[in-house]
């Protein structure tokens, strides 16, 4: 596993072991990665909506990352999130975008009825607050949050990240 940044090990430390993770806007996919090669998860699924970076991730991920006697499986999906139609169970990651994008892919999951995860970890750009009342005021969003935005200095920036749990 390599070393990941004071941020995203903060957000991996809030992935629930033993379920899903979806990595949404992936990028470079380390979050997924880690998650993959850890072997906690029963399976990691990378979500970005450039075809690229998913080709090129999961072509990484073969060459270097694959195992066949793997805890976990890996899943790539080269589409917007708000276009994904399967069941998203586990924990949902969508971090480094922006609170609008954030705002539409919740919305977008909870509208078509495919949004089942047990925790959200959100960390927006920005108006991290904005983002927290606009998903509260979500129809059928059946999250709830301690209220604690968590807060980390990141290459000179305060970056926060809000953690929503699935209401039983």
């Amino acid at each position: 596993m390599f070393k990941l940044s004071r941020r995203m090990q903060l957000i991996y430390d809030h992935l629930l072991p033993g379920k899903p993770v979806w990595d949404f806007c992936c990028d470079h996919g380390y979050m997924g990665l880690n998650a993959y090669e850890s072997g906690l998860f029963t399976e990691v699924h990378f979500v970005d909506q450039v075809p690229h970076i998913i080709e090129r991730l999961e072509q990484r991920f073969q060459n270097e990352y694959f195992r066949e006697d793997s805890a976990s499986q890996a899943f790539f999906h080269p589409r917007p999130g708000e276009q994904l139609g399967q069941a998203i169970q586990g924990s949902v990651v969508i971090a480094g975008v922006g609170a609008h994008t954030i705002l539409e892919i919740v919305r977008s999951l909870t509208e078509n009825g495919v949004l089942s995860a047990d925790r959200l970890i959100l960390g927006p750009q920005r108006d991290e607050e904005k983002l927290f009342v606009w998903l509260q005021n979500l129809p059928n969003f059946s999250y709830k949050s301690d209220g604690e935005i968590i807060a980390i200095d990141e290459r000179g920036r305060n970056r926060k990240l809000l953690i929503f749990d699935k209401i039983l």
